[in-house]
């Protein structure tokens, strides 16, 4: 699977972007840059990568940082691996909001967001 990548807005303009796969992330990569340009105004961001060695671990590391993302009454966003925005919760959002619509080719995503919280 490409990477994805996970923006955690911790509190006013902070944010993490934390970009996920099971093979390499090259941060110099196009879909970075989109996702930065479209957090502007930042006052700090927190750019990390973290690689996993399946899937199943992948998702769930997702579900765990919606899970404390939601718990913190703070917002998140998904990001594919080009940048484009796929989903995103806000304190504020009564649900998942799917800006482009979920697209058929994402069961990971519809799984990973239908699940409950992890064990």
């Amino acid at each position: 699977m490409p990477p994805v990548y996970f923006v955690h807005h911790l509190a006013g303009h902070d944010e993490r972007l934390l970009g996920m796969a099971t093979g390499r992330i090259d941060l110099g990569h196009p879909a970075v840059g989109r996702i930065l340009a479209g957090l502007q105004p930042l006052d700090r961001i927190d750019l990390r990568t973290c690689r996993f060695d399946c899937q199943a671990s992948l998702a769930l590391a997702l579900r765990r940082r919606i899970l404390a993302a939601e718990q913190a009454a703070q917002g998140w966003r998904l990001f594919d691996a080009e940048g484009v925005l796929r989903c995103k919760r806000f304190p504020d959002d009564a649900c998942v909001i799917f800006p482009h619509g979920l697209p058929r080719e994402a069961a990971w995503l519809r799984t990973l967001l239908a699940a409950g919280p992890p064990a």
